[in-house]
């Protein structure tokens, strides 16, 4: 997960944002901190399937691609 670059972190947070309907990335990540699942995004380059996995996820299954590379909002910006 560390091989990740800020700008496809800040990609994918903006993607996610969009795709769940979020104003902000402020909103995403309240919401993500409020529920037992939270917001996450595959990372896989061209894949942006969305899915609500564990708070802590870094290797969720994307039922899209096939790959474990869904990643929860929180991991992603940072927060876990």
């Amino acid at each position: 997960m560390s091989n990740i670059s800020l700008a496809q972190r800040v990609q994918k947070l903006v993607t996610l944002c969009d795709q769940r309907g979020f104003q902000d990335l402020d909103d995403l990540l309240l919401a993500a901190l409020l529920k037992d699942a939270s917001p996450a995004i595959c990372m896989t380059e061209g894949c942006n399937n969305t899915a609500d996995m564990e708070p802590d996820q870094d290797q969720g299954f994307c039922e899209a691609c096939g790959g474990k590379t869904i990643i929860s909002a929180l991991v992603l910006a940072g927060l876990i």
